[in-house]
């Protein structure tokens, strides 16, 4: 959708993160990284630096997503890791 000025309104069609290709290193710092679990839906904000210290800075998104295990009852099946932008100033 473009505004009448010819400013981009919308975000573009490739404004969706690669789960495959995307480490920790490369994605963009105003991500923020959550996890929700499906059996308990317990949700909880990921610490990129803690992730990245304790399972390296190239760990993939699809990888991490593998490796979750949800702290308040212990699932560790089809879990989801789910991204969140910043607002803008």
């Amino acid at each position: 959708m473009k505004h009448r000025r010819s400013v981009e309104l919308a975000p573009p069609h490739d404004y969706a993160v690669d789960m495959k290709t995307q480490t920790l290193t490369t994605l963009p710092q105003w991500f923020v990284i959550h996890a929700r679990c499906r059996a308990g839906r317990h949700l909880t904000a990921l610490e990129r630096r803690n992730i990245s210290r304790r399972c390296g800075p190239d760990l993939s998104l699809a990888e991490l997503a593998r490796r979750l295990t949800c702290k308040a009852c212990g699932n560790r099946s089809d879990n989801l890791l789910l991204l969140e932008t910043l607002p803008r100033d």
